[in-house]
C-alpha cells in the first residue's frame, strides 16, 4: 500500500537515492571493480542490507545449475557472501532483483518486451535449480499521487509477475520522472516534494528477515 509520507532528509531511502548518483558519478568514466560486479544501485542497496544484518552476496552472483546472474542472494547463515565462485542452491534463502526503476525491455517483433516477463523467466529458471523465495527491491518508480496521473507503464506489480512465492517492494514514489543519477536533481526533488516514502523498506527488511 503506497502511503502519503513527503521524504526526509534524515530518511535511509534518501540516503539511498544520494548514494546511488554520487556512485554512478564515482564510475562514470571509469571502469572499478565495483562497476564489473554491479550497477550503483544494487552496489548501494547491497550495502544498505549488510547494515541491518542480512547475509547478502555480492551482486550478480551465481547458482549452480543456472547460466542466470542475480543482483543478489539473500544467503544462509555462515555462508561467504563474498566468494566469486556460485552458490548451491540449498546456501541460498531467497533471490532478489534490484531496479533503480523499471524501464521498458528490448523490442521483439514490434512489440516492447515487458520487464515483470523477465523477471517472471528468470525467477521461474532459478526456480527449477531449487531456489524457491523471489523478492524484488525497486528504489523509485512514477507513482503520482493525483488518481487523474497514471503511474509509469512498465512498473515492476506482483500480479504481473504472477507468482506467489514473490513480493515487490518499491520504496520511493516520485510524481513524475526525472534524472536520478544527478545529486542535484534528487536533492531539488526533496525540496520540491515530490518523492514519497512508501513505507516498503521497512517491509522487505521484515520480509527478508523472516525466511
Amino acid at each position: 500500500m503506497i502511503n502519503i509520507s513527503f521524504l526526509a532528509e534524515k530518511d535511509e531511502e534518501f540516503q539511498m537515492l544520494i548514494q546511488v548518483a554520487e556512485e554512478y558519478i564515482r564510475q562514470h568514466g571509469k571502469k572499478t571493480a565495483e562497476k564489473r560486479s554491479g550497477d550503483a544501485t544494487e552496489i548501494v542497496i547491497r550495502s544498505h542490507f549488510l547494515k541491518h544484518g542480512l547475509n547478502m552476496s555480492e551482486p550478480k552472483a551465481g547458482i549452480e545449475g543456472s547460466d542466470i546472474e542475480i543482483d543478489l542472494l539473500l544467503l544462509k547463515p555462515n555462508v561467504n557472501p563474498n566468494r566469486e565462485v556460485p552458490y548451491q542452491p540449498e546456501e541460498v534463502k531467497a533471490a532478489v532483483e534490484v531496479k533503480n526503476n523499471a524501464v521498458g525491455g528490448k523490442w521483439i517483433d514490434g512489440k516492447q518486451e515487458d520487464p515483470n516477463d523477465k523477471i517472471r523467466d528468470d525467477f521461474n529458471e532459478l526456480e527449477s535449480v531449487g531456489v524457491n523465495l523471489f523478492a524484488v527491491a525497486v528504489l523509485s518508480e512514477t507513482l503520482p499521487s493525483d488518481p487523474e496521473k497514471k503511474p509509469y507503464k512498465w512498473r515492476i506489480q506482483e500480479n504481473k509477475i504472477g507468482k506467489r512465492n514473490c513480493r515487490v517492494f518499491t520504496l520511493v514514489a516520485r510524481e513524475k520522472w526525472r534524472r536520478l543519477y544527478e545529486v542535484d536533481v534528487v536533492r531539488e526533488m526533496l525540496k520540491d516534494r515530490e518523492m514519497r516514502r512508501t513505507g516498503e523498506w521497512e517491509e522487505l527488511l521484515a520480509y527478508l528477515r523472516a525466511l
